[in-house]
Order: C-alpha cells, then sequence, then structure tokens
C-alpha cells in the first residue's frame, strides 16, 4: 500500500505542473501508457465504460471501493463467470510491454478460476497467453502458466490488495511475472500459442469459464511499453489520451 500511494502522489504532483504551465503538450510528453485505467471518473453501481465489455454472466460494476475518491471494479461469480474484456484495434506485436494491475479477493470457493489473462483474438479459446490464475479458499494460492503447466506460487490473502506486473517479450512469447513487487519467473512460455504473434486481447477474470464463485476487485489497470511504468497525468485528460491510443496504436 505504500508504493500505491507513493504512486499517486506523484501522479497528483504531475497534474499541478500541468495546470500551472497550462501546456497540454507537456502533458501529453508525459503520458506514455498504451492504456490506463483507474476507474475514478466511472459511475459507481454501473460497469466500466467502452471499451470495457462486460460479460453475460456474473456482475461487473464500478464501487466506491475503498473510497468514492478512489473507485475499483467489483467482479462477481455466482458459479456461471463473470468478468470483462478489452480489445485493440489491432495486435502489438514484436515489442516489450508490461500490464500492470491491482487486485484484491473478498471471497472465492469452487474450482480454479482466472484472475487475468493476455492474448490475441486468433487464439483458440480464451485460456491462451499470459495467464494468471489462483486456487479458492482461504489457503487459496496465485498461479501462472508456462506453456501449458501451472505452477503455483504464493498465498493470496483475503481482503487485500495485492499487485501483479507482467512483463511481456512479444517476439519470443516469453514474459516475466511479479507478484507483490516480487519475481515469480522469468521467461515463463505463452501458453496455446503456436502460429500467434502479437496481444491485442485483456480478460480480466471468468471471462471464459464458470465453475467457481468469488468476488474480486480490480483497479489500476494499465499497459506501456518497455519495462519501467512511465509518469502520468491524472485523470479526466488520461482518460481521452487512453482511449486515442487504443483506436491509433
Amino acid at each position: 500500500m505504500t508504493q500505491r500511494n507513493n504512486w499517486r502522489r506523484k501522479v497528483w504532483l504531475l497534474t499541478l505542473l500541468c495546470a500551472l504551465f497550462l501546456g497540454s503538450s507537456i502533458c501529453f510528453a508525459i503520458e506514455e501508457f498504451i492504456f490506463y485505467y483507474d476507474f475514478n471518473a466511472e459511475t459507481t453501481g454501473k460497469p466500466p465504460k467502452e471499451p470495457w465489455k462486460p460479460t453475460a454472466a456474473g456482475k461487473v460494476e464500478v464501487e466506491n471501493f475503498p473510497s468514492a475518491d478512489n473507485k475499483s471494479v467489483k467482479i462477481t461469480d455466482t458459479g456461471g463467470g463473470g468478468g470483462m474484456t478489452l480489445i485493440l484495434d489491432k495486435p502489438i506485436v514484436d515489442k516489450t510491454v508490461s500490464l500492470e494491475y491491482n487486485f484484491l479477493r473478498k471471497e472465492s470457493s469452487g474450482g480454479n478460476l482466472e484472475i487475468f489473462y493476455i492474448l490475441n483474438q486468433k487464439c483458440a479459446d480464451d485460456w491462451a497467453g499470459v495467464c494468471i490464475a489462483m486456487t479458492t479458499g482461504e489457503n487459496g494460492v496465485i498461479q501462472y502458466n508456462d506453456g501449458g503447466a501451472w505452477v503455483d506460487k504464493e498465498k493470496i490473502v483475503n481482503n487485500t490488495w495485492h499487485t501483479v506486473k507482467n512483463v511481456m517479450y512479444l517476439g519470443q512469447k516469453k514474459y516475466d511475472f511479479y507478484y507483490d513487487e516480487k519475481q515469480m519467473v522469468k521467461n515463463a512460455s505463452f501458453r496455446n500459442y503456436g502460429g500467434i504473434e502479437g496481444i491485442d486481447k485483456f480478460n480480466v477474470a471468468n471471462v471464459g469459464n464458470g465453475g467457481s464463485t468469488f468476488v474480486m476487485y480490480f483497479d489500476e489497470i494499465m499497459l506501456y511499453e518497455g519495462t519501467e511504468r512511465p509518469s502520468a497525468i491524472e485523470p479526466t485528460g488520461k482518460l481521452t489520451i487512453t482511449w486515442s491510443r487504443i483506436k491509433s496504436y
């Protein structure tokens, strides 16, 4: 949580600098995300706006959690699935890109469930690419997939925010996985990715699956080039830039 609060302080400082200079070009130069969503400008009780698409199953809604000034997306799955998807206009290929997000698990039961999958629309199904999942229950652990093999890692603590970072080497179809700022694996292989190039699809929670029940929250979902998080501006102008970057990337 300390790192998260420090990040927010830096964001607000950059916002103030942009406002003082009144120079949109300065703000645009700072903004280097492919996309970034903190959901703070979204309507509470509704799914996030496009380009996010909620599943028909389950319930996806923005909530004033942990506060009205710091919203997140609540996803509830009662057994038939539940999640949301973002799709780019075209795949990102042959680059090194990183995805970060925060998640909190309130409760879970049943079979293993997806946390976040990064893949390509051309994949045969939704269980491909960079796959981060979890086992359920009080002793549930976070998992990653290495070329088709699931690997269990550290415990997920209920009602606690956890951070995930995936550094993806798209030309090699490899990725590094960090959980709560610790590297879990380096150069894991994409799952079921033969003949597929690049990524353009981002599945949050149980988009392609059921068989488990859970309540989870997601926040600060961001994608950027390289391995280090760029600076950012907050939040209205950033969301406008985010949409234009998605459409033109």
